[in-house]
């Protein structure tokens, strides 16, 4: 029984032909029964004959089956609860006369009631309790729908029958059902408020030729009694009703994964320090021993022989102890790794560089662990985002390579999606900040001026029009020549001023036509480039359809309007181009010039007093005109403040809108994200959350969609006049300040993050432009959002990983091996507990341990009690050095064998004090 406890069928409630009522009681009954035994594989097997223990028998049937287990018990009426509640008990197999004399003496001579006839006697209820206690027995009782049981006159509606029930509990060990459904009553209504206990279907044999297993029960323990008082702390761990237990089908479908034993040698036969073949248990196994006396060895060849990609960390085999460049012993030794499968690996102890080797085990060694944990930025979190990673079903990471390609893979179309809002954005904030700096406060101020002083500049003008002198009587002619000409010069000076006005606006507008074509040339060229990069990546996958498309844009209307605006432009340009400005003066210019020269040449010809009317006509003339440019002036200037107080708010008030759109379009993609992160870690946290272990015990990953405070200081100060007075001035004040604004943001609420942002941007807004050092990147910051991160929190209970010791992140590492790791491979782990104190490790760790070697076969190595006996491991491997013959040794088997049992006690740290504490549970 060296590997320990393991998965066997039992059957502890078997009948003799001693049995008042056996139904077959020839001399051939025994073999009969044996044989039926093997032919059912029983390893072990309860003698229950009813009101007796017929010694001669039971050893005569060990003799005949000295392969299959045998236990004495009884089978006895008693009177609690119901008129005939049978009750088994079940002994050691020590001293089977003694027992059976003294079950005579006590119990049949002493105690029975009635015993003047089998269909008579009874006894006591707490008779049969004392006299099990006071022979450490196993006390069984029927149950659920099996005759003469528990629940024939007791029911599980009525709270007193419960009670009833939890008082007979207290007294019992196990409950004998005669069918499945049973078993699930009691989970539901039974163990729910009473203390659970193990549940068993026994064949209740009375016929040897007709021995019929209803249903197999399975026990994973010892072939012994102090197995069967192992299983019994275990009622959920230890026994399994049914065809095959799961660990053994998950053994059975992968048995390249298990190990069936690990061989150390020497080359020759003068090599001592290691010979022995140990076989290894399927479960748990655990390695102990006191210091320096081979415990690390063992993992380390296991590793070693399964070709662990950790090797650097072997404590052991490495050049410090085993392997020292003077003396490689390890040339001198080999490991045989034997799998189930009848597979095996052969290798020396050195060298021991596995890296060209595919892994079979995962080994986390003490050194290995220590350096993951202690190295929080790369070392643990690389190492638990492969986990994570490892984890996910092969057809949902997408051919990546890692955690974080799978998420640069995800979130590709919309991390290119907000590129395009970025860049919107720049040019959105670019067109606010033009726009604002024409509307700051010194911009108005000086049109206030300017209407101010062209005000009284139009005064001045009003209050000081030129004198007209009377007109002299003579010179008509030319009076009316020259009045014929002022008409014309004032009409073609307006007609000038009005080609200038269209010139204007024709080149605007053919402006706006190149920007909008180029704009549509622009998106036909990133359009084909957009559609060749779709077509690349489906061919890389693969797929041969191809998606086809163009941009179509009927220009050929405005590519006319085009045409035509160009050559009205320059058809004007013909009639009011200047000498001086554009090298020949235009068509109305000449005949501007030509008609102003007609005046000059009527005035050379005028006498003194005609020359000064005409004079004093002309100033009045100029006069006129000044007074109309200073009045057309003045409208200007207030159609220039008009639009900067009522136009341009409005159309900030439209900008400011589109900005928030791209806003929120950013906003949607972080959400997307963010979306994509807590579907990749759902599966980790939902089997965790699985779990039946406290919370607070737990680790679990938190997705977060928040502020990045520090990452927000960074990229908004660095635009910010921290020496001008602001919301903002001085660093720390702004610091603060900061923080108390985004205090009350919700980030699943957009609204809520734009009005935050929007009262900011205001707050800063009222002071002078000096605050900022670039305001159209510092709105290009804010804006963005990129502050707005998505990340993962990795938290045992309500504690952030950056809170937790290096002890801590240690368990951490270890639970997401043990719970998360798929590779089900053979797990060793070298002294867990280190840097954790007893109760972290009873509550934290022993859960996953648990529940991770329902599927992996385990290997620890340990000194502390509350791993080798609270993780009720299937195998203990005692390791002992004699070390004047440098010799290690190795004794296995299961927890209650006694040699192991006072091996664990003379080893481990608390030993006698650890088991008292657990004396209750486990009886050892």
């Amino acid at each position: 029984m060296e590997r320990g406890s393991e998965w066997s069928k039992w059957d502890l409630h078997v009948h003799t032909a001693s049995s008042y009522d056996h139904k077959y009681k020839s001399e051939d009954s025994n073999q009969i029964l044996v044989n039926a035994w093997k032919k059912e594989k029983i390893s072990l097997v309860a003698i229950t004959d009813h009101f007796l223990i017929d010694a001669d028998r039971i050893l005569k049937l060990k003799e005949m089956a000295d392969d299959i287990t045998i236990l004495p018990g009884v089978e006895l009426r008693c009177d609690k609860g119901t008129a005939n509640l049978h009750i088994i008990l079940i002994f050691s197999d020590d001293d089977i006369p003694g027992l059976a004399n003294k079950f005579m003496v006590v119990m049949k001579d002493m105690k029975a009631k009635a015993k003047e006839s089998d269909d008579t006697i009874y006894w006591d209820f707490n008779d049969v309790i004392e006299f099990a206690k006071e022979n450490k027995g196993v006390v069984t009782i029927h149950a659920g729908k099996k005759d003469k049981g528990l629940d024939d006159g007791i029911s599980n509606k009525l709270e007193t029958s419960i009670a009833i029930k939890q008082e007979i509990s207290d007294s019992i060990d196990i409950f004998e059902m005669s069918r499945k459904k049973d078993l699930d009553d009691y989970n539901r209504h039974v163990f729910t408020r009473i203390k659970n206990k193990p549940m068993i279907i026994c064949s209740d044999n009375h016929d040897p030729r007709e021995y019929n297993i209803k249903e197999s029960l399975w026990v994973k323990a010892e072939l012994s009694y102090n197995g069967l008082v192992q299983a019994i702390k275990e009622p959920t761990l230890r026994f399994y009703i049914g065809d095959i237990p799961h660990k053994l089908k998950v053994v059975d479908d992968n048995k390249e994964k298990f190990i069936d034993s690990i061989e150390i040698k020497g080359i020759d036969e003068n090599k001592k320090w290691f010979n022995q073949n140990i076989k290894l248990n399927n479960d748990l196994i655990t390695i102990i021993g006191n210091k320096g006396n081979g415990k690390s060895a063992l993992a380390d060849v296991i590793g070693h022989a399964g070709n662990t990609q950790n090797y650097k960390y072997f404590s052991f085999l490495g050049e410090e102890r085993f392997n020292p460049k003077e003396n490689r012993l390890g040339i001198q030794y080999l490991s045989v790794l034997r799998w189930k499968n009848g597979s095996e690996e052969i290798k020396k102890l050195y060298p021991i560089d596995n890296s060209d080797y595919l892994e079979k085990v995962k080994c986390l060694p003490q050194q290995y662990i220590e350096k993951v944990c202690n190295d929080l930025e790369n070392g643990f979190n690389d190492e638990i985002e492969r986990i994570i990673f490892d984890y996910l079903p092969i057809q949902e990471r997408f051919e990546t390579n890692s955690l974080k390609q799978l998420l640069e893979y995800l979130t590709k179309t919309l991390n290119e999606e907000k590129l395009g809002y970025y860049t919107k954005l720049e040019s959105l904030n670019s067109s606010i900040c033009d726009i604002e700096k024409g509307i700051e406060k010194s911009n108005i101020q000086k049109l206030e001026l300017n209407i101010k002083d062209i005000s009284e500049q139009l005064k001045i003008e009003m209050e000081n029009r030129p004198k007209i002198l009377p007109k002299p009587e003579k010179g008509k002619v030319q009076e009316t020549e020259l009045n014929e000409l002022n008409v014309k010069i004032e009409g073609l000076e307006n007609l000038i001023e009005i080609k200038k006005t269209e010139l204007l606006k024709l080149i605007r507008k053919s402006h706006t036509i190149k920007i909008t074509l180029d704009k549509i040339k622009k998106t036909k060229i990133d359009f084909e480039k957009w559609l060749e990069k779709i077509n690349l990546e489906l061919k890389e996958e693969e797929i041969t359809t191809f998606i086809s498309g163009e941009v179509i844009a009927n220009c050929e209307e405005i590519i006319q309007l085009s045409e035509s605006i160009k050559h009205k432009i320059i058809d004007i340009k013909k009639e009011i181009s200047k000498e001086e400005e554009d090298g020949e003066d235009g068509v109305l210019i000449k005949r501007l010039k030509e008609e102003k020269e007609k005046i000059n040449n009527i005035i050379i010809t005028l006498s003194k007093v005609d020359l000064e009317y005409q004079k004093s006509v002309q100033k009045d003339i100029k006069w006129k005109q000044k007074v109309d440019d200073k009045s057309k002036e003045l409208e200007k200037v207030k159609e220039r403040m008009r639009i900067l107080m009522e136009d341009v708010p409005k159309k900030l008030d439209k900008l400011f809108e589109q900005r928030k759109d791209i806003v929120k379009g950013i906003y949607i993609c972080q959400e997307k994200i963010a979306d994509i992160y807590e579907q990749k870690y759902s599966n980790v946290n939902g089997t965790i959350n699985d779990l039946e272990i406290d919370d607070l015990e737990k680790p679990k990953i938190e997705i977060e969609f928040k502020i990045n405070v520090e990452l927000m200081e960074q990229m908004l100060f660095r635009y910010i006049n921290h020496n001008v007075k602001s919301i903002f001035m001085g660093k720390e004040q702004a610091k603060n300040k900061l923080l108390e604004m985004i205090q009350g943001l919700d980030r699943t609420n957009f609204e809520n993050i734009h009005d935050v942002l929007n009262k900011l941007e205001k707050k800063l807004r009222e002071g002078t432009d000096k605050v900022f050092k670039d305001k159209k990147e510092f709105l290009n910051e804010l804006y963005s959002l990129k502050y707005m991160m998505t990340t993962y929190n990795l938290k045992l209970g309500d504690k952030m990983l950056s809170k937790l010791s290096p002890g801590e992140r240690g368990l951490v590492l270890l639970i997401f091996y043990l719970v998360l790791d798929k590779d089900q491979l053979p797990l060793i782990i070298d002294q867990p507990e280190d840097n954790l104190d007893n109760q972290s490790i009873f509550n934290k760790l022993v859960p996953y341990i648990i529940k991770a070697k329902e599927r992996r076969q385990i290997v620890i190595v340990t000194h502390n009690p509350n791993i080798a006996i609270a993780c009720d491991s299937e195998q203990i491997i005692y390791s002992k050095m004699d070390k004047s013959e440098m010799k290690i040794t190795y004794h296995s088997g299961a927890i209650e064998e006694k040699y192991i049992n006072e091996s664990i006690i003379n080893v481990l740290e608390g030993t006698m004090p650890a088991f008292d504490k657990r004396r209750e549970r486990y009886k050892l």
